[in-house]
């Protein structure tokens, strides 16, 4: 009887296992969905569609499309129209998943982007934040 129970016991904490990493890998679709809807509006001067995909924080922080937009000009120009977007890990930090993302600009400049995910009420995902780190020139 106790073998039978730990064996139940076993099934069922494997089965949480699984269901969280199938949950984890809907989770990162959903993210990556997100900043590439995000990328391709920034691409097309999409505004609206662009300050859509971020965070009601960020949205409150840069209230008009405006406001979000000259913020992206100024900041992360590197994120308008890049010409090598690679989407790698979602990582944790501190209990929030970081999205990393490898963008290298028309001008060959190579930038790690590190965008913070925030999961609203409704189980959807939006963009937090976003951190860019130049990276090193390659060389020959």
């Amino acid at each position: 009887m106790v073998k039978t129970i730990l064996t139940v016991v076993i099934l069922l904490t494997l089965l949480g296992c699984l269901t969280g990493k199938a949950d984890q890998k809907d989770d990162a679709a959903a993210m990556r969905s997100v900043i590439q809807t995000q990328l391709d509006a920034f691409a097309r001067n999409d505004a609206v569609k662009a300050y859509a995909q971020a965070s009601p924080k960020i949205r409150s922080i840069f209230p008009t499309t405006e406001l979000f937009m000259t913020m992206v000009r100024q900041g992360y120009s590197a994120l308008i129209a890049p010409e090598v977007v690679g989407f790698l890990d979602v990582v944790d930090d501190s209990g929030r998943p970081v999205f990393q993302v490898l963008v290298e600009g028309r001008d060959g400049r190579r930038w790690m982007a590190f965008y913070t995910m925030v999961q609203l009420d409704d189980a959807s995902w939006r963009i937090g934040g976003c951190v860019l780190t130049k990276l090193p020139e390659e060389s020959v």
